[in-house]
């Protein structure tokens, strides 16, 4: 009888335990979906009557072509880079775009509408990956959910920079890639683009599916090589990341236990299996396609960089120091866990990916927030938590006598988690104030956005729309024209065409000039709004060169005369 008392006592804990953090996950999953919300529904709700809100919050830039990808894929396959004003083979397929464009040409639904969709979807994706691997990693139900909290809300130092900013240098942020960066965050990928939140989501399903595979064998590594394949097929960078890691965890495993073909198959598979999306993405960007390897040579046009690593350990903050402290090689290789071997060799290899000669390796940080949060929990929980347990028990005197044991297991924790919030906080209200200015980039005024409409509905989608930087992000996606320039990397020679730009605009401009821009580039349209006037003072209506066919408010459109 009390064996059985016992075990109906096992069970009953199990289950409360499992239903508490069945409601930690919802808590943590709503709270997530109100605050990464917050400056997309400041953003509609404070719209002016003039304005319209594109419903981007961040990085309007990269977003704008994301528009261009699901319009797009919303009839085909395969697309065209329409980014650009030359016409080029329709060989470019993302996964992670083309079923949001698909799903928004079969439900009648626009662009802005799926985007948001989107953006709601990925928050308990990612919550879910990161709540799961802890889940798989700890059996401490504490050591757990502080693991997935702070996975889930860790942010940088970079608010030291911001406080700087307004007390010692006003107007200049000396070190933004300290604080703006998305990769490594959750809260702020999350709350800035969805595109990369679903990739982080996808990525560590990827890891955690690989990881069970190993252990478990059977379907497990097929499974991670089908979504393997499909991360590649979206946001190839990611799966650089997968592959090192788990090449390092059978290196480390191999090192430790010797040969085992079992091993080697059941991570080989899930590399094998995804490798048509590198074979893939290495054609598309091959001299076999001329026009999409000079874009992706541009990738460094949008000026993002791996920080040097003092800057590193202001963007990554109190976890990765503590998870550096943590991570050492002094306990030797044949005592170290699955676990331990997994997460110190994502941990390691994923600070000399960022590092190599890539273009993209900043973005190889995706998912690192998950490795640092473990090893950060471990050297909490048994090295930091026992020596101050161990300090406090010999003190008799002042408040510290009022901290047992108990109490600094759950006060220590929290007020760690608690120091990691305030960059996360910042960015969020930042993003809040910049929106409240209703400008531009994320603002156009409604009759840019009726000229747009006309284009649509008047136009053949391949003439080509010459206009600002800030329009031009635009055309492609809502308007499916070509943009004369639209993006710093997917439109051909964009610093050159942004001179051009500038250089049309300006009175100072000799007419022939303008005249062999519009004849070598085969520009069909003028969009002239408040954004092009900005530019100069160039008239267009007193040129014969042009004739006006769309008129609302401030913005005109011009037809250039054959």
């Amino acid at each position: 009888m009390e064996a059985v008392q016992r075990t109906r006592l096992a069970v009953q804990r199990r289950s409360a335990g499992l239903a508490r953090e069945t409601w930690l996950l919802v808590v943590v999953t709503l709270c997530l979906l109100v605050v990464t919300s917050i400056p997309v529904a400041y953003g509609y709700l404070t719209t002016p009557p003039d304005k319209w809100f594109s419903g981007v919050v961040y990085n309007v830039h990269d977003t704008a072509q994301y528009f261009s990808w699901m319009r797009e894929s919303g009839w085909a396959l395969f697309i065209e880079n329409r980014l650009t004003s030359e016409p080029n083979r329709p060989i470019y397929l993302n996964l992670h775009w083309w079923i949001p464009g698909r799903f928004a040409a079969l439900a009648g639904l626009s662009l802005s509408q799926v985007y948001q969709l989107f953006r709601l979807l990925t928050v308990p994706l990612v919550v879910a990956a990161l709540y799961f691997f802890c889940r798989r990693l700890f059996r401490d139900r504490s050591r757990r959910r502080f693991a997935f909290l702070l996975a889930t809300l860790t942010s940088g130092l970079g608010w030291v920079w911001v406080v700087e900013k307004y007390l010692i240098s006003p107007h200049t942020l000396d070190f933004p890639r300290d604080v703006y960066t998305l990769a490594g965050n959750s809260l702020w990928v999350m709350t800035a683009t969805p595109h990369l939140a679903f990739a982080l989501a996808v990525t560590l399903f990827v890891l955690l599916l690989a990881f069970e595979g190993y252990r478990r064998g059977g379907a497990w590594p097929v499974a991670a090589g089908l979504v393997a394949l499909f991360l590649g097929m979206g946001h190839i960078y990611d799966l650089v990341t997968v592959w090192a890691v788990l090449g390092l965890f059978g290196l480390l495993v191999t090192l430790r236990d010797g040969w085992s073909w079992r091993t080697f198959w059941r991570l080989a598979v899930v590399v094998l299996l995804s490798a048509p999306a590198p074979l893939y993405w290495g054609w598309v960007a091959s001299d076999a396609n001329p026009m999409w390897k000079q874009a992706l040579a541009q990738y460094d046009n949008l000026g993002v960089f791996t920080p040097d690593p003092a800057h590193l350990l202001i963007l990554l903050g109190l976890p990765f120091l503590v998870a550096l402290v943590t991570f050492n090689g002094v306990v030797p290789l044949r005592c170290q866990t699955d676990k331990q071997l997994f997460t110190k060799g994502w941990f390691g290899v994923t600070l000399l990916l960022i590092y190599l000669p890539f273009r993209f390796r900043i973005m190889l940080l995706t998912g690192y927030q998950l490795p640092m949060a473990v090893l950060a929990t471990w050297g909490l929980f048994d090295h930091i938590l026992p020596w101050l347990q161990e300090r406090v028990g010999g003190v008799r005197t002042g408040i510290a006598s009022l901290l047992n044991r108990d109490r600094l297991g759950r006060w220590v924790p929290l007020l760690f988690l608690l120091a990691v919030l305030p960059t996360n906080l910042y960015l969020v209200a930042w993003r809040v104030i910049d929106l409240g200015r209703h400008d531009y980039p994320y603002y156009l005024y409604q009759d840019e956005v009726k000229a747009l409409r006309w284009l649509e509905e008047n136009t053949d989608p391949d003439e080509v729309v010459l206009s600002s930087f800030t329009v031009g992000h635009y055309i492609p996606g809502f308007a499916g024209n070509r943009p004369f320039l639209a993006n710093a990397v997917m439109t051909m020679d964009s610093h050159q065409k942004e001179q051009m730009v500038a250089a049309f605009f300006d009175p100072a401009t000799p007419e022939a000039e303008r005249e062999a821009l519009l004849r070598r580039y085969g520009v069909r349209y003028l969009f002239y709004g408040p954004a092009e006037r900005a530019l100069g003072g160039y008239n267009l209506a007193s040129s014969p060169l042009f004739e006006e066919v769309f008129s609302s408010g401030e913005v005109r459109v011009y037809g250039v005369r054959r």
